[in-house]
């Protein structure tokens, strides 16, 4: 699942009813993707404004809401990381790459895409890393719901009322992080 649609589907999660994103929130999870922000960053963010939208007992209808979320954890993660005697993965990608694939390699059915993982040392560009990384995770992610059977894949009940393109979008959305979450998959990212 690409960046864009995880953030949708996250969101629709935490708001607890089928969420078609609106083009203002579109152009903004772009701006967040050019920008380079981790996915993990925008996840943590979304988790934060529902926790306090449900202490003032508000209700969060869009993704806009989560803009300076987004942007205060983003700085704060950077500022983090200045002046630190260890590096940052911009700085060296090939550390942070190295430690996710000794997590990929602790997981039996994840240990196959650990060398994938560090072969991306190669490459230059932190965003392009972290494209590649989803990409992985996608894969590693497929692999595992097509080795369930069928039986075992775990069934979301959805509201009669959704429409089709949602229902399908969200069930997956369910299905992967519920696959995630069995086999303790980390997030496949430079930032942890």
């Amino acid at each position: 699942m690409d960046y864009f649609a995880e953030i949708e589907s996250h969101f629709a999660s935490k708001r607890g009813t089928p969420f078609v994103v609106n083009p203002k929130d579109w152009a903004l999870m772009k701006e967040w993707h050019e920008a380079g922000v981790p996915l993990p960053v925008v996840i943590e963010a979304i988790d934060s404004v529902f926790e306090k939208a449900a202490e003032r007992k508000k209700v969060v209808n869009s993704i806009h809401y989560c803009k300076h979320a987004v942007k205060e954890l983003w700085d704060e993660r950077r500022e983090l990381t200045v002046g630190e005697g260890s590096s940052t993965p911009e700085a060296s990608p090939s550390e942070a790459l190295e430690s996710l694939a000794a997590l990929l390699e602790a997981i039996p059915v994840a240990a196959p895409f650990a060398s994938r993982v560090r072969d991306l040392a190669t490459e230059k560009s932190v965003p392009r890393i972290e494209e590649k990384l989803i990409e992985l995770e996608r894969e590693l992610i497929d692999a595992l719901v097509a080795s369930l059977p069928e039986a075992e894949r775990p069934v979301i009940a959805l509201p009669p009322d959704v429409d089709e393109k949602t229902r399908a979008r969200t069930e997956e959305a369910n299905l992967r992080r519920a696959v995630r979450e069995r086999f303790d998959l980390p997030r496949l990212t430079l930032f942890r």
